[in-house]
């Protein structure tokens, strides 16, 4: 796998070779062409000296030399890495032939022994048929003469495998020498061209900086002089702008005193057109004071005009109360047709209550079969958990025997039978159901029918009404949907069945003790406040199921302790 990695990341003869041929193309063409740029240099320095400073020229030589140095040691530094790199590239051309070798044998031996190891089980179902010992003896040893031939050819190849490996080996020592022998060569040639390039830069800087000071020498002579004429020159200018400041002066005086003359004119025809403006304001105060006497009068006159329209407001007052008398008569009348309205709607109220106490004695006689049905389920129940509670206990039974004749036959051990607690601990979840349905039909006997009695009719058809108006949320929407084409009266005493459902009321004892909850004053027998309705749902119905909670934990603790004596034991 490594070898065909390093075969396609390798480059092939006739590619390394183009590689090799393109780069000393472009070193002589770097060459050729530094030689060219360093004769035009030259040639144009020699031709337009005045064009060209000397230090210029000067460094534009000095690259030009070193560039070539630079050239021609990179040339000699590259040649050692080039003669690697085709190095390199014949070795992994080698490694490549020789791994394909290496897989070929491989492949070889892989089908060479896939056969005889096929041959060879097959052979094994053979020995099963002989019969004869020597027979079979003899089949057996050419197995074994089979299986050794196999584990010799792969001893072969693994020998081969290994010398190869010790040659890969020693190639590989001999690589890191020619290596080393390359680094070497490549320090040598560097350490030399290192010194080249030293002394070049030696030799160049003095030229160099012997053409600057040649140049600067000559820079301020030069600058000197011009200064020297620069310094005449100013020294003439300045005599020129004293001169014609002065001139400026005198002629600035002149206009500042033609100034102050034109000023002092200008002021006093100021002073005059002023005097004059406030002759005119003083007019203009005069005939302002006339309007506002005007003005006035004017007010005078509109404030008796408002006087005149208060007293026509007094009379439209009048006129209104009078309006209000007979609309007071018209409210009497209305008064009396809404007392007119009240009896009759007062006489369809109790038409109502009738009709609501006969759902109410219906709802009674629905709430009856429902206990009688409960009734029969639990006693149902009962007889179901005797039944499988004797076949449990049968099942301990048997089980308690078995596990005392494994203690004393198999294991040798006293065996100690269990308590007879276990046995009743399952008949108390029975005895726990039949004091429930006792209490169930004790709940019947004692509130089973509601009546006048034990609770207040009155109290209990304001609460379900209460019930039916709060808490119609809790109807399912399946059933609204049934309700909406039967009468009122239905509908409510549905829906009022539906809550009690809901809430777990079953018997009187429960509708006795949701109406606790919703009586504000048990003396009175006034009922909470509507909006305290559901508040009152909520703590019945958080109530009464703690207290099925408790009756459930009773029963469900027995169990827990009858199989944990079994487990025990």
């Amino acid at each position: 796998m490594n070898a065909t990695g390093d075969l396609g990341t390798s480059a092939t003869p006739g590619r390394e070779a183009r590689i090799v041929a393109r780069r000393q193309r472009i070193e002589a063409r770097i060459g050729a062409k530094a030689d060219g740029e360093d004769k035009a240099r030259r040639e144009r320095t020699g031709e337009g000296g005045s064009e060209e400073s000397r230090s210029k020229t000067q460094v534009a030589e000095t690259r030009s030399r070193i560039d070539r140095i630079k050239t021609t040691g990179n040339a000699e530094v590259t040649k050692v890495r080039i003669m690697g790199d085709s190095r390199e590239n014949e070795r992994r051309i080698s490694e490549e032939v020789n791994r394909q070798g290496r897989r070929q044998k491989l492949l070889y031996e892989a089908e060479s022994s896939a056969r005889q190891n096929a041959a060879v089980a097959m052979k094994w179902s053979a020995l099963f048929d002989k019969e004869i010992p020597q027979e079979l003896l003899q089949e057996i040893e050419m197995q074994r003469d089979t299986c050794d031939r196999i584990i010799q050819s792969k001893d072969r190849l693994i020998k081969e495998f290994k010398t190869e490996l010790k040659a890969k080996d020693d190639e590989y020592v001999k690589s890191l020498k020619k290596q080393a022998e390359d680094i070497d060569l490549l320090l040598e040639r560097m350490g030399r061209q290192y010194g080249m390039l030293r002394k070049a830069f030696e030799d160049e800087l003095d030229d160099v900086e012997t053409a600057f000071m040649q140049e600067r020498h000559e820079l301020m002579t030069a600058n000197g002089t011009e200064l020297t004429s620069l310094m005449e020159r100013r020294k003439e200018q300045e005599e020129q702008y004293m001169e014609a400041r002065r001139g400026r002066v005198e002629e600035h005086q002149l206009q500042l005193q033609a100034q102050r003359v034109y000023d002092a004119e200008a002021y006093n025809i100021l002073k005059i057109k002023m005097e004059t403006e406030i002759q005119t304001l003083e007019q203009q105060l005069e005939e302002m004071r006339a309007t506002y006497q005007l003005n006035q009068e004017k007010l005078d006159y509109n404030y008796r005009v408002l006087v005149e329209r208060d007293s026509e407001n007094t009379n439209t007052i009048k006129q209104q109360k009078k309006k209000l008398t007979r609309m007071a008569d018209v409210l009497s009348s209305l008064k009396a047709k809404y007392a007119r309205e009240e009896r009759r709607y007062k006489q369809e109220n109790q038409d109502l209550t009738e009709e609501y106490k006969r759902i109410t004695e219906q709802f009674k006689d629905l709430q009856n079969k429902f206990q009688h049905f409960e009734v029969a389920d639990t006693n149902r129940y009962r007889d179901v958990w005797q039944m499988n509670e004797e076949g449990i206990t049968e099942l301990m039974r048997k089980v308690l025997q078995a596990d005392k004749i494994v203690h004393e036959q198999q294991l040798g051990l006293n065996w100690f039978p269990p308590s007879e607690h276990i046995f009743q601990a399952g008949s108390q979840g029975g005895a726990a159901g039949q004091r429930a349905t006792g209490a169930a039909d004790g709940g019947e006997g004692e509130g089973g029918p509601i009546s006048r009695g034990q609770m207040d009719n009155e109290n209990i058809k304001r609460m379900l009404e209460l019930l039916c108006n709060e808490a119609g949320f809790l109807v399912e929407g399946k059933i609204q949907k049934l309700l909406e084409p039967l009468p009122p009266d239905e509908q409510n005493l549905l829906k009022i069945d539906s809550i009690l459902k809901v809430l777990g009321v079953e018997g009187a004892a429960d509708v006795e003790k949701l109406l606790s909850y919703f009586l504000a004053d048990a003396d009175n027998h006034e009922l909470i406040h509507p909006n305290d309705a559901i508040k009152a749902i909520k703590a019945f119905v958080e109530e009464h199921q703690a207290e099925r909670q408790r009756g459930g934990d009773t029963v469900k603790t027995a169990k827990r302790e009858a199989g944990q004596e079994v487990t025990r034991r």
